[in-house]
């Protein structure tokens, strides 16, 4: 069950419950207009768990409208996505594989830290919808199991090229934290953005509410590791950070197919056709 971050204690304690109760009245008598546009295990959750509601009045300088307002538009936005429905399953064995958006290890505030290999990425429209959903379910797992420490995310742009930037993508990822999981990260970082890509760090800022903002961080070879700790990061960090990392291997069972065993199975529900599974074999070179 998603649990507030320490970082987000102090603001909790300063809650009027009673605008917690208010806002969970008005919201399901929002809920009851169109009931079949929510996802009822949301709706238990908000009805049970405080600290749905807390996090968007903290993100709403406790403002009750526009609490309102954006609690139903993620909810609604959840039940769309189907957020509730994802499995593991539901993607193709190279995702993995590559770590290509992988949850690993923990940073210096003990935040559980995910990965967004941005330095990899290729942009398809045939894959790109599959990808925003592996990343919501990375990011609805860690919310789910939440230990009060909140998360790092890091675009790992070293080495990255024209081909591998994906501005639609980074700007669900980034924009996703703030309206859909408010609270939830801690920080934020671009690592070893090069020189002829510096707008996009100036893009995401702006992307991004400005309180956020401050959790906002580009970094480089020296200054990651005010973030992070050498002992606990992935493989393929560590061969572009020159430190020391441990690598990633795990067993996967038969139910998570290869790309091109996901096409033929479920390429259908996904709307893929035979032979978009070619459409990954950049990814061979990282599994």
């Amino acid at each position: 069950m998603p649990a507030p971050p320490v970082s987000a204690l102090k603001q909790i304690e300063n809650l009027d419950p009673n605008l917690v109760e208010k806002v969970r009245e008005k919201f399901f008598d929002e809920v009851q207009k169109n009931p079949n546009e929510y996802d009822h295990n949301d709706l238990d959750e908000i009805r049970n768990n405080p600290w749905q509601i807390q996090r968007f009045l903290l993100e709403n300088h406790l403002n009750y409208e526009l609490c309102i307002k954006s609690l139903l538009i993620a909810m609604k936005w959840r039940f769309e996505q189907q957020v509730r429905q994802l499995l593991r399953y539901d993607f193709p064995l190279e995702y993995y594989q590559s770590n290509y958006i992988v949850s690993y290890g923990r940073d210096r505030n003990d935040a559980k830290v995910i990965y967004f290999r941005a330095n990899i990425h290729q942009k398809t429209s045939e894959w790109n919808p599959i990808l925003k959903k592996f990343f919501l379910y990375q990011i609805e797992q860690i919310d789910q199991d939440a230990d009060g420490k909140g998360v790092t995310l890091v675009i790992d742009c070293n080495k990255i090229g024209l081909n591998n930037l994906d501005l639609d993508l980074l700007k669900f990822i980034v924009t996703t934290f703030s309206k859909y999981y408010p609270k939830l990260f801690d920080a934020i970082i671009i690592h070893q953005l090069p020189f002829f890509l510096q707008y996009v760090f100036k893009l995401v800022q702006q992307w991004l509410p400005e309180d956020d903002r401050k959790f906002f961080h580009m970094t480089n070879e020296k200054t990651i590791w005010n973030h992070l700790v050498p002992e606990r990061i992935p493989n393929f960090f560590r061969s572009l950070t020159k430190e020391k990392g441990d690598i990633l291997k795990e067993n996967f069972d038969n139910n998570i197919l290869s790309a091109k065993r996901f096409v033929e199975s479920k390429g259908k529900k996904f709307g893929l056709k035979i032979n978009d599974e070619k459409k990954l074999n950049y990814l061979n070179a990282y599994v």
